[in-house]
């Protein structure tokens, strides 16, 4: 980011902690350690921008783009949690 912005300060990056984590996590990685890898992390940022662009040219505005992401992450997290719980 500092590269890009050509400028440097603390926060510069909070704005993608919450997707990196997201990208993970729909990748299959475990919160609580010990498994996952780099193909499901790639998948889920995939996944992530095709969503954003999906929604980005259906001309949704920002808010609805937030709520529509929000969702989607709690829906996919969900799944993941229930399919964990089921192989126990």
């Amino acid at each position: 980011m500092a590269g890009y912005t050509h400028d440097a300060f603390f926060g510069i990056g909070d704005n993608y902690i919450l997707w990196s984590i997201a990208a993970v996590v729909i990748g299959g990685t475990s919160l609580a350690g010990g498994k996952g890898g780099y193909v499901g992390t790639i998948a889920g940022a995939i996944i992530l921008v095709l969503l954003e662009s999906l929604l980005t040219v259906m001309r949704m505005p920002e808010a609805g783009r937030r709520i529509a992401n929000g969702l989607i992450i709690l829906i996919l997290i969900s799944i993941y949690f229930m399919g964990e719980r089921r192989k126990t």
